[in-house]
């Protein structure tokens, strides 16, 4: 992240500041009624006292800069994963990023408190190969910490043109925090984007994606005619730690199974700004006629919560597990007149039939809980599943055989 310059004023122009910030902030609460207006009054009041007892009490001269950089940092990732406050060189950076095709190095992420937890980790990816493993923490992206990074930026500056390589900084929990240094490439992803099981004791066929976005429709829907012709009617889709996938490619995926109007993308006032129409696409929707069902945990997001609400919403599938992550806004970014620019969740996917997943998450018809993070753990959970999706399923399948 780029250096922000140390300059020293004096105590008085620091006041300014924080009254400024005041004012406006009481002024944007004049729309929104009495009671938040006082509750937003008292909080600015005891803003302003802080500034001032850091002023008179902190040991070392403050930079009002850096005090007020922290404070709208602050408010913005306040909000939720998405939200930052950038400079002017990071503005400028995020709007030049993301030009042309990006690659990464190969690991999922999701953000945790100052860094990127690593969900999984693309098998034959130079993450992979560093040694990288999911549970790991990611503190420094080349010389940039991760404290004052949204999920956005954060994933931005994993990103690049393929060939380039980054920088990484590890911490490792399960080793007693381990730290390693590590420098990998970026590369487009090469592991197989989806595996298709059959669980031949429960007669389940088992759908588990590892890459949305790469799941192309012919070869997918061969392989699922090939499972139906053995006389399986059961597909569970198992989308746990699916933290990275768009929403329009889990909204793509779920049009194989589903077609229709699927998802609307509205801003603050209502207003659709974005629609997602698997008619669109020309794709009929029958890739499975049999019942459906859907595993999530807290890693399922963004695309994989969006496939996970259109299946749930259109072919009637029942959810296991648990609740998912909640990212189902869109960032924008809002540019100040100094250059600098908020990066702010402006809008927010919900199906036609009003249901959203942001912040919340979705939560599960049936919660089916994992107690660790182990192999063990997650095949228990699995297993319960199908237990339990057979189960539900029996006097559907015994009907539609007779």
């Amino acid at each position: 992240m780029t250096e922000r310059p140390r300059t020293f004023r004096p105590r008085v122009v620091l006041l300014f500041a924080s009254c400024l910030v005041v004012t406006l902030l009481l002024g944007g609460t004049l729309a929104l009624g009495v009671g938040s207006e006082q509750s937003t009054h008292r909080q600015v009041i005891l803003f302003a006292e802080v500034l001032s007892l850091i002023l008179d009490n902190y040991v070392d001269q403050p930079d009002p800069d850096a005090l007020l950089m922290g404070a709208y940092e602050g408010m913005l990732s306040g909000l939720d994963p998405n939200g930052a406050f950038l400079t002017p060189a990071e503005a400028a950076a995020w709007k030049k990023g993301g030009q042309g095709k990006q690659v990464g190095p190969g690991v999922s992420v999701l953000k945790g408190a100052g860094y990127l937890h690593v969900v999984s980790v693309a098998a034959g990816s130079a993450a992979a190969n560093a040694g990288i493993q999911p549970g790991d923490q990611i503190r420094r992206i080349d010389d940039a910490s991760l404290r004052d990074l949204s999920l956005a930026q954060a994933k931005r500056r994993l990103e690049g043109e393929p060939g380039s390589s980054v920088k990484l900084l590890l911490l490792r929990p399960k080793e007693g925090f381990k730290r390693m240094e590590v420098t990998v490439a970026r590369a487009a992803r090469k592991d197989t984007p989806w595996a298709l099981t059959v669980d031949a004791n429960r007669s389940v066929a088992i759908l588990t994606p590892a890459d949305l976005g790469r799941m192309p429709d012919k070869a997918l829907l061969s392989e699922l005619d090939a499972v139906r012709a053995r006389g399986i009617e059961r597909l569970l889709l198992d989308l746990r730690d699916l933290p990275d996938a768009s929403v329009k490619d889990g909204a793509r995926v779920a049009s194989l199974f589903a077609s229709g109007d699927q998802l609307l993308l509205k801003d603050k006032a209502g207003k659709v700004v974005d629609k997602v129409s698997s008619t669109a696409a020309g794709r009929g929707g029958n890739a499975w006629p049999g019942s459906v069902g859907v595993l999530v945990n807290g890693a399922t997001a963004a695309g994989a919560e969006a496939l996970t609400a259109l299946l749930r919403a259109q072919k009637h599938a029942t959810v296991y597990g648990e609740a998912t992550q909640g990212l189902g806004a869109e960032p924008k970014l809002v540019e100040l007149q100094d250059g600098s620019a908020l990066l702010l969740s402006a809008s927010v996917w919900e199906t036609t039939s009003g249901l959203r997943w942001n912040e919340d998450g979705l939560t599960p018809d049936t919660v089916v809980a994992v107690t660790g993070g182990e192999q063990d753990d997650l095949a228990a959970q699995l297993g319960k599943t199908l237990d339990l999706f057979v189960k539900a399923t029996e006097p559907a399948e015994a009907r539609k055989a007779a």
